[in-house]
């Protein structure tokens, strides 16, 4: 659907994708006395009035963690909540003219109640260090930002080593989901799918077939495919061990 400034998917009708730009999705969820808008995109449109005129309760935004696409629509808003662990990488990341708002702290295991519906933050270490997912309860959907997308990034400042993400793709396979959404897409993919990531890590592709250059760095990628479905690891080579 469309709007004046946004294309957006409903994936329930209480549960948004909001497209940005260069396939940058930020998530709405509409609960009966609170909303929450998960991720704020790069900033270039005014999204705080997509939201507001979207929702008719209190509404809070939430980091899932601190790249540039993700927290650069930040400074439109008042008050944004984000793991005091990833600050200093939303820090690193926005730009100067654009901290005017005040960052505060949720921390893991915490629930946010939207009235109807929980909301609960989980860890999601490895794209970044303070990488978050939010976890629907009643939906069982989790909210992944780029810490599950088909194709994962671990690279560039604040990413984690392999070792950590397969711990944390694990760890995250024992929670009561059955579906997720990705920052990257406004597709709904099956928990089983993480099954896929494992198996990329556990069979990593390493050589001059799989280097590349991605955002000036020189990184490799990993492609494994069966039938959970396909990912995509794109990696320097000190995140091996």
């Amino acid at each position: 659907m469309k709007t004046e400034t946004y294309t957006y998917t409903k994936i329930r009708d209480n549960i948004w994708q909001i497209a940005e730009d260069d396939g940058v999705y930020c998530t709405l969820v509409k609960g009966s006395e609170l909303a929450v808008l998960i991720d704020t995109g790069f900033g270039r449109r005014d999204l705080r009035a997509f939201v507001e005129k979207n929702i008719s309760t209190p509404y809070i935004v939430v980091n899932s963690h601190g790249h540039p696409d993700h927290i650069g629509g930040n400074y439109r808003f008042d008050t944004v909540y984000a793991i005091k662990e990833e600050w200093d990488i939303i820090r690193h990341f926005e730009a100067d003219e654009h901290t005017s708002y005040t960052l505060k702290e949720i921390k893991i295991g915490q629930r946010i109640s939207l009235g109807d519906m929980n909301i609960e933050v989980v860890a999601m270490t490895g794209h970044t260090k303070g990488s978050v997912g939010f976890l629907i309860l009643e939906e069982k959907i989790l909210i992944a930002g780029d810490a599950l997308n088909e194709c994962l990034w671990l690279f560039n400042y604040g990413s984690l080593s392999f070792k950590q993400l397969h711990k944390t793709i694990a760890a995250v396979s024992e929670l009561e989901f059955t579906s997720y959404l990705c920052g990257h897409s406004d597709k709904m993919y099956k928990k089983e799918k993480l099954r896929t990531h494992l198996r990329n890590i556990e069979n990593l592709k390493v050589d001059e077939n799989t280097k590349q250059n991605m955002i000036g760095f020189e990184t490799y990628c990993s492609v494994y495919e069966d039938a959970d479905g396909r990912s995509e690891i794109v990696f320097t080579i000190d995140k091996i061990g």
